[in-house]
């Protein structure tokens, strides 16, 4: 996540809920990577935490009501002027019925709504209310129109409220707050909207109803390919085995496992997306090239004898059986061989018409499950080698398909 926030300019709008507790884990959350953060409280706020306490964890002068004043130069102003032209984006949350009415009406009688007012940057919106709060017309009626002021409204999610009621309006994870944080501050014309399709994790072949055959796939790059192509603003789906880490709910995911489950699921997803704007298949998944036939109940070792005989059934390649005019496709290869590995990797770059196909080299210093990654990305321009943290690799791989593709489409017209 430091590639998305350092340096960035946060400010957070906190109105009167009891949730309001929950933004000083989402502040530590942002400073931790590398967002400078600021903070500008209600007065009714102030009644559930000190002003301090964001103080503390944000390093900048909590703003509310009592305490604008002006000097001569912008650098140590604290007012709602300079707030407001200091930010890169600006996060209202916890934001009660209350306060959004006020900014669907233009409302600025207090220093948290005169900042907003003043602000032209992106703004998101996280509300926290009691579900017959949430659910009332005018509350709805409020969020549509931010909505169409071009406001991003964070939905808030179902839990136990803190007048005891289980419903609808519960303030949203901190984690999906910095998601969308993240995916309003990179998002990028080429990939916004764009559908794309990830597959991820190793396959799973019944052996009997409690064993399988498998490989040391984690699912890790196929997942941070996800997260990174969700925050680029694409429309991602992820079909996968394993799920290593928490995602945001924007990212559909389809968990499978045999390559017939991987296969149906794909197709599936494909039929249900406009060919006239082609979306991306990209098969992370290492999916068996022989599985065998699963028997029914459990082998039992008495009943076997000595040694154990699996016949494996060549398996269907999904990646080949994508229609290249159906979809762009993205090819990833493991190999072992490092001498011949580029060979491997070119001929499934011809031979399965993809648009791209990246290499992984596995070894002592590129082993299966590690946060880092060594690729080469082989395309018809060339070889590109590229390293880092699997979430900067995922984003190194969006951004060279993204010249290629743009290239492509340019030669076409």
């Amino acid at each position: 996540m430091h590639h998305i926030f350092t340096h960035k300019n946060i400010l957070i709008l906190v109105s009167g809920s009891i949730a309001v507790y929950k933004m000083l884990d989402c502040i530590s959350q942002l400073a931790k990577y590398g967002a400078h953060i600021r903070v500008v409280m209600s007065e009714e706020s102030r009644a559930f935490i000190a002003p301090l306490s964001f103080e503390a964890l944000s390093h900048n002068i909590v703003l509310h009501d009592d305490n604008q004043f002006w000097y001569s130069t912008q650098e140590t102003s604290a007012n709602h002027i300079s707030y407001a032209k200091w930010a890169d984006i600006v996060l209202v949350a916890p934001a009660t019925a209350n306060t959004i009415a006020k900014i669907a009406c233009g409302i600025a009688d207090n220093v948290l709504l005169s900042t907003l007012l003043a602000s032209c940057v992106p703004k998101l919106l996280a509300p926290a209310m009691n579900t017959a709060m949430l659910n009332a017309s005018q509350t709805k009626q409020n969020l549509a129109i931010l909505e169409s002021m071009g406001y991003e409204i964070i939905p808030p999610r179902s839990s136990v409220l803190v007048c005891g009621d289980e419903g609808n309006g519960a303030l949203a994870q901190v984690e999906e707050i910095i998601f969308m944080l993240g995916r309003r501050l990179i998002k990028h014309t080429f990939w916004y909207k764009r559908n794309v399709i990830i597959s991820g994790g190793g396959s799973k072949e019944n052996i009997d109803s409690v064993r399988y055959i498998s490989n040391r796939s984690s699912g890790k790059q196929a997942s941070y390919l996800a997260l990174a192509l969700y925050m680029l603003g694409a429309e991602v789906t992820l079909i996968a085995s394993a799920f290593p880490f928490t995602l945001p709910l924007g990212i559909k995911c389809m968990n499978v496992e045999s390559v017939s489950e991987f296969n149906e699921a794909i197709h599936k997803v494909l039929d249900t997306l406009d060919s006239v704007n082609k979306p991306i298949v990209f098969m992370a998944a290492a999916l068996a090239d022989y599985a065998p036939k699963p028997q029914s109940g459990k082998l039992k070792k008495e009943h076997i004898g000595e040694s154990l005989s699996l016949q494996c059934y060549k398996t269907n390649d999904v990646l080949e059986s994508i229609s290249s005019h159906k979809a762009y496709k993205v090819g990833f290869k493991a190999e072992v061989d490092e001498t011949h590995a580029l060979q491997y990797a070119t001929s499934m770059l011809q031979q399965k018409k993809c648009d791209m196909v990246c290499l992984n080299v596995i070894n002592e210093q590129n082993p299966f499950g590690s946060d880092t990654n060594e690729m080469k990305l082989i395309s018809t321009q060339g070889v590109e080698k590229i390293s880092g943290s699997k979430f900067e690799v995922a984003m190194r791989i969006a951004a060279s398909l993204e010249i290629l593709l743009t290239q492509q489409d340019s030669k076409d017209i």
